[in-house]
This record gives C-alpha cells, structure tokens and sequence, in this order.
C-alpha cells in the first residue's frame, strides 16, 4: 500500500509555478474575472466599483505568478518585471482611490466611478503586455471593449460574451504563433 507524504498531499505555490500548463489557466482565471467585473457591472454599480478595487491586489498578485512561471519554464530573470509591475499596479491603485474620492465628494456617480475603475484597469494590464506578452494586451483590449459596449450601448452582455470566444482563442493560438511587441528580449540587458 502506497502512502502519501505531507509534502505530496498538497500543492504549494512552488508546485501550481511548475505546473506545465499554467499560464493557460491564468489566462482563463483573468478572463473570467473580467467577465465577472462586466456582469456586476450590469448588475449593480456599487458592486462593480468594489469589486474592480479588490481585483487590483488579484490581478497584481495573478501577473506576478505568470511571470515567475514563465521563468521557471525559460530560465530568464524577471527581476525588471518585479519594478514594473509594481509601479503599474500602484499607480493604478492611486488613480482608483482618487476616483472613489470623486465618488465620494459626488463628482462622479457609482456607474461612472465603475466604468473609471473599469477604463483604469484595461489599461494596466495592456500596458503589461508590453513586458508579459500578447495574452496581456488582449484582456487589456477585452476590458477596453467592454467598457466602450457599457458606454455607448448600455451593457449587451450577449455581445460580451462573444468577445470573449475570439479573446480566448487568439490568447492560446498567437502567444505561440506570433511575435508581437514584448520586452523579453531585453530581459538579461535590464538585470545587467
């Protein structure tokens, strides 16, 4: 009879980082997560703004374990990525407590302190694609799309949702197919 050890009962990050096939899931856990960031936003605003605030820690914490699972996979040091990702992820936060701050004073209603969050965090992760890769700028796009929907044509989940099918195919087909912009090539000149 064979016993398992404490060590191989349960996974710990170092064993999620190796896993061969898990940069796929994170692409899919921040799909899904924007996904659910649009449906709330249909659903109530006032949710959607808190909701959008509490993904910036996930989203921060989802692309810091991407990159190191990708530098277990190609050995390539990620230490800029550390500096940048920070940077972004808290200048992202700052501008999302200035626009609770216009919530607050009444500036700005729950729906457009929503969609500013919304807008806010598009563009922080497109800018990652920069240095994480094409999967990045297209939930940036994705969440950039989505939001113009929510502006011009008040929601259209259904129209959502099928963006997401071609989000989610380009996503696994072109991150191994095509070369796109990507500082990965100047990764060892960064760390020297």
């Amino acid at each position: 009879m064979i016993t398992e050890t404490n060590d191989q009962k349960f996974w710990t990050l170092g064993k999620v980082k190796s896993y061969p096939h898990i940069n796929e899931v994170f692409f899919i856990v921040l799909v899904v997560l924007c996904f659910i960031g649009d449906i709330l936003g249909e659903i109530s605003e006032h949710f959607a703004v808190f909701y959008w605030l509490l993904m910036v820690p996930v989203f921060f914490f989802i692309t810091l374990l991407d990159e190191q699972a990708k530098e277990l996979k190609t050995g390539l040091s990620i230490a800029h990525f550390y500096r940048f990702n920070l940077i972004y992820w808290t200048s992202s936060l700052l501008s999302i407590f200035l626009i609770l701050f216009l919530w607050h004073a009444e500036a700005l209603d729950a729906k457009g302190s929503a969609l500013a969050i919304h807008i806010i965090v598009a563009q922080t992760i497109f800018l990652l694609g920069i240095l994480a890769g094409l999967r990045f700028y297209l939930i940036g796009l994705f969440l950039f799309i989505s939001a113009g929907m929510t502006i011009f044509m008040e929601g259209m989940m259904g129209i959502s949702l099928l963006l997401l099918i071609p989000v989610i195919y380009l996503g696994f087909y072109f991150e191994k197919h095509w070369i796109i912009p990507k500082i990965s090539r100047l990764r060892n000149q960064l760390d020297t």
